[in-house]
């Protein structure tokens, strides 16, 4: 099955009901979108460039692509929507990045060298600081790409858990609790990332294959249940639109 539905489905899985989530671009919203349309009607979906309750029918490419702005039941501006966020009133964040290592610490900014020379220049934060900092509770979503889960990112562009497994001074909210990849769901209740479950027909050797420390398993790992066809059929037809 395609990673982004395997993804979308896990991540989907994770909101719930009535709550009120900020949403990235990407896997991030693909996850969100579906919630709302499979089974959290209420959910209220909050982008970036002022969007309140959006309900894109289109994939959008960007926090200000017009597929945001229709239909929604609020357009504002950044003030209104990181306001909210900063007053405690957002539930749930859904981020991904370019790395993130076993504290839940993301890096969308520089890989390798320093800050000023590094190797590679990425797209910066944007409001990923803001949202891992400020919300109830923050979802990863990752590919599963040995390389972008490390030890120790190159650059803390969104906190994750001090390592001493709290949350770093200034930030409120849980931090992040659970990371999605396409062969399982990890969370971060030890203070470091840990395996509890993988999809449906696979292992937790298959799970973690490749990733470049021993992350711990947890003692009721177990099989998530297989897609819904439904929910499959209603990512790609996303994706295709």
């Amino acid at each position: 099955m395609h990673d982004e539905v395997l993804t979308a489905v896990m991540a989907g899985r994770e909101l719930r009901d009535g709550e009120v989530c900020f949403v990235g671009i990407g896997s991030p919203s693909i996850a969100a979108l579906l919630a709302k349309h499979r089974h959290a009607p209420a959910l209220t979906l909050i982008y970036e460039s002022g969007a309140i309750d959006a309900s894109p029918e289109r994939l959008p490419l960007s926090t200000g692509s017009p597929s945001i702005a229709r239909p929604t039941a609020f357009l504002g501006d950044c003030i209104d929507v990181f306001g909210a966020m900063q007053a405690g009133r957002v539930d749930v964040g859904i981020l991904s990045a370019a790395q993130v290592d076993r504290h839940g610490n993301l890096n969308s900014t520089i890989i390798g060298g320093s800050y000023r020379r590094p190797d590679v220049r990425l797209v910066g934060s944007g409001g990923a600081h803001d949202i891992a900092a400020l919300v109830g509770r923050l979802l990863i979503v990752m590919p599963h790409d040995p390389r972008r889960f490390v030890p120790e990112v190159d650059f803390i562009t969104a906190p994750g858990l001090a390592p001493d497994g709290r949350r770093p001074a200034g930030t409120q909210g849980e931090g992040p609790v659970v990371l999605v990849t396409p062969r399982g769901t990890f969370d971060f209740s030890t203070g470091e990332l840990r395996l509890t479950a993988y999809v449906h027909g696979s292992s937790p050797a298959h799970a973690l294959e490749g990733l470049s420390w021993d992350v711990p398993v947890a003692p009721d790992v177990h099989e998530l249940p297989a897609v819904d066809s439904d929910d499959e059929r209603f990512v790609l037809d996303l994706l295709a639109r």
